[in-house]
């Protein structure tokens, strides 16, 4: 998973990348509640409102997952690039518990 911040529209300051995640059971709970909102195939929209609805757990599990990235860096994501990254977050946390039942 990875995260571009943006220096101004064009230009990326600096890239975050993680090749792997060790998921928290707070986190999962927190992602499952969002996933719960968002029924099986949700349009853009569904998970445009989704993400502003829970806006404050998702801006803490993306700290958490870089954790050298501060807060004000938020601000320089473009949105964009941030929904596929929730949804690669969502599928990453439904394959770990699709990988511990084995």
């Amino acid at each position: 998973m990875k995260l571009n911040i943006y220096k101004n529209q064009n230009e990326i300051e600096k890239t975050y990348e993680v090749d792997a995640y060790d998921v928290m059971y707070g986190t999962v709970e927190d992602v499952l509640a969002v996933l719960d909102e968002l029924g099986d195939k949700p349009s853009n929209d569904e998970i445009f409102k989704a993400l502003t609805a829970n806006r404050a757990k998702l801006n803490d599990l993306v700290l958490d997952i870089f954790p050298e990235m501060d807060a004000s860096e938020l601000r320089k994501v473009k949105l964009k690039e941030m929904i596929p990254f929730f949804l690669e977050l969502f599928k990453y946390v439904k394959d770990s518990f699709s990988s511990s039942k084995n």
